[in-house]
């Protein structure tokens, strides 16, 4: 599934996880998908895809940056982040 939130807070915590604006910069691809460097940013079950994970996705590879409500309910869902 997409969602469309800021990011501002993900972005935060990666960059103190140790992924630096100069490696990682967040950008917006021409297909709206929000990108940490080269990855998706997506939301995972923390469980079992910690922070930092990187994953195969319909958009392309993606890292985890955040999680939600839905983990409780679908523990293999993912959230890809995007702006639409």
């Amino acid at each position: 599934t997409y969602y469309n939130l800021p990011m501002g807070r993900c972005i935060s915590i990666m960059r103190d996880m140790g992924y630096t604006v100069e490696d990682y910069p967040y950008w917006v691809r021409e297909d709206g998908a929000k990108m940490l460097g080269e990855y998706v940013m997506c939301a995972a079950n923390l469980t079992i895809r910690p922070k930092g994970t990187v994953i195969e996705t319909s958009l392309g590879m993606a890292i985890v940056v955040d999680t939600g409500s839905f983990a409780y309910s679908n523990s293999t869902q993912i959230d890809l982040c995007v702006a639409w």
